[in-house]
């Protein structure tokens, strides 16, 4: 069962530079400044995300964010959150509330600003997170809530059993995900392992949408729904393109990184709503990234996700140095060559979405570059290939859960019926305070850590067989990104075109 980590939030005041400049000008991480909320928005420089959304900035395009509870009455999210709904009940057998207010309600409230939000808050001069896909349509979807089930453990209760349904409740957020229309999904979290989920990204598929997962902060692992085969697995960097210190190094199951370290997020206090607090994490990177493949997919829209998803590989971030190409937030320099391949710790490498939108998207293979075809995984690519032929348009299927719709408690951007405000003490009053919820990834005590080993994705070795991973040790926490005086930067070999796919690590110290 899934135990929910604290999201360690705080208010930063110096963010590092991006200092490389090589054959042509280089866009680059602003100076740190007196602002955190400036200094937050770093990733929207280095990933060019004006001139990404001059050619498409998410207009047609519904992305679903699956979380916990939010708040859509935040200035970011006034009028942006077209419906939120959930299906998980209280102790007493009552329909949860998928809106709230306060610390509960932050990290699904963090994650959709990222991706929608105005640019409005309640930082100096009335401003906030501006998302990198402000003319989508959000729908969200609440699944995981704080000491709801037996053991006053957090996750999702869907009967009366008091167990842990949270890998259920996930699936069937996917599913109605679909059924509102939603073609990204943006899953900021980790769940144990449930068969409805497998059924559940078929239907995904099916429907042509892409399903985006983040890796697991605390254990430093990939976990459902993540883990799915065709699923966009994310780990976070930070603003020099170093993996960050509770990032996922060194895994087959990666698929890209993308800004996740000293990042605007946002968080709730005793003075209410903070728009200029900073996170870290890969819950951060999976909303930027999704955000950023619908605002590819908006301008193209004749293009299907599968191509999208192909736009996003070959134009990962690449600078060339010293003869050399390197992995970063842009395509910086000339004649680069076209990325082919997997680096050790980035997977294909950082997502560069203000690149990958100037490429014709619409004649790209329309086959999802995530998918594999090797070890025991699921779904299978026979499994996909099954769902997926001939039937981009066609409907999801029912057969899984058949669950009641959830409710909606909230459309329009309508607050519904918000809990008390938790009084929680301010985020920003100093290193180490803590607002306890849920982060990408969640620390997943591995009950079901045996059948993890054998529904791993992407994890073939050499004989095509399934490679074992060590369960995650729940001492092994990285709740926090601390400021470092010191680090061991290494330059991280792209995987292109004639260049060894390998990496040497960018670090903060522990790995």
């Amino acid at each position: 069962m899934p135990a929910i980590r604290s999201l360690h939030l705080r208010r930063v005041l110096g963010a590092a530079a991006a200092g490389a400049v090589v054959a042509v000008p280089l866009v680059g991480v602003p100076a740190a400044t007196a602002d955190p909320l400036d200094d937050g928005q770093w990733w929207r420089t280095a990933m060019g995300v004006d001139e990404l959304n001059r050619a498409g900035a998410g207009q047609g395009v519904t992305v679903a964010v699956i979380d916990g509870p939010i708040d859509p009455s935040v200035p970011e999210l006034d009028g942006r959150v077209a419906s939120s709904s959930t299906e998980c009940l209280t102790k007493t057998g009552g329909r949860q509330s998928s809106t709230a207010k306060g610390a509960a309600a932050d990290h699904a409230t963090s994650m959709a600003s990222l991706i929608v939000g105005s640019g409005k808050g309640t930082a100096a001069g009335g401003r906030g997170m501006a998302g990198i896909a402000p003319r989508a349509t959000l729908r969200h979807y609440a699944v995981l809530y704080a000491g709801t089930t037996d053991g006053d453990r957090d996750g999702c209760r869907l009967d009366d059993t008091g167990l842990d349904q949270s890998g259920e409740a996930t699936a069937r957020a996917i599913r109605q995900a679909v059924k509102d229309g939603a073609k990204v999904l943006s899953i900021s979290l980790s769940v144990d392992y449930d068969a409805e989920l497998v059924a559940a990204l078929l239907d995904a598929y099916r429907a042509g949408a892409i399903v985006v997962g983040s890796t697991n902060n605390d254990a430093r692992n990939v976990f459902w729904p993540g883990i799915g085969n065709g699923v966009v697995t994310v780990t976070h960097v930070d603003s020099e393109g170093n993996l960050d210190s509770s990032a996922l190094r060194k895994s087959p199951l990666l698929d890209f990184a993308a800004p996740g370290s000293k990042v605007v997020s946002g968080a709730s206090g005793s003075s209410g709503w903070r728009s200029d607090v900073l996170g870290d994490g890969a819950s951060q990177a999976t909303a930027i990234t999704s955000g950023g493949l619908a605002a590819i997919w908006s301008a193209h829209p004749d293009a299907t996700g599968n191509q999208v998803l192909q736009a996003a590989r070959q134009a990962v971030g690449m600078r060339a140095k010293d003869g050399k190409y390197f992995t970063w937030f842009r395509r910086v320099g000339s004649n680069l060559p076209a990325a082919t391949g997997k680096t050790e710790s980035y997977g294909f490498g950082i997502f560069a979405p203000a690149d990958a939108v100037k490429l014709d998207v619409a004649t790209l293979p329309d086959t999802n570059p995530m998918v594999v075809d090797k070890g025991v995984v699921q779904p299978t690519a026979e499994e996909i290939a099954a769902a997926t032929a001939g039937s981009a348009d066609a409907s999801p299927s029912t057969s899984s859960s058949g669950s009641p719709a959830p409710s909606e408690s909230a459309t329009s951007g309508a607050t519904g019926s918000p809990t008390a405000d938790t009084g929680e003490d301010d985020a920003t009053s100093g290193e180490g305070s803590t607002l306890p919820w849920l982060v990408g990834g969640l620390a997943v005590v591995a009950v079901l850590a045996a059948l993890f080993l054998v529904l791993r994705r992407r994890g073939g070795g050499p004989d095509g067989s399934a490679r074992a991973t060590p369960s995650p040790d729940p001492r092994d926490t990285h709740d926090t990104h601390d400021t470092h005086e010191t680090q061991d930067t290494h330059d991280t070999t792209a995987a292109t075109d004639g260049v060894a796919a390998t990496t040497k690590e960018h670090s903060h110290g522990a790995s």
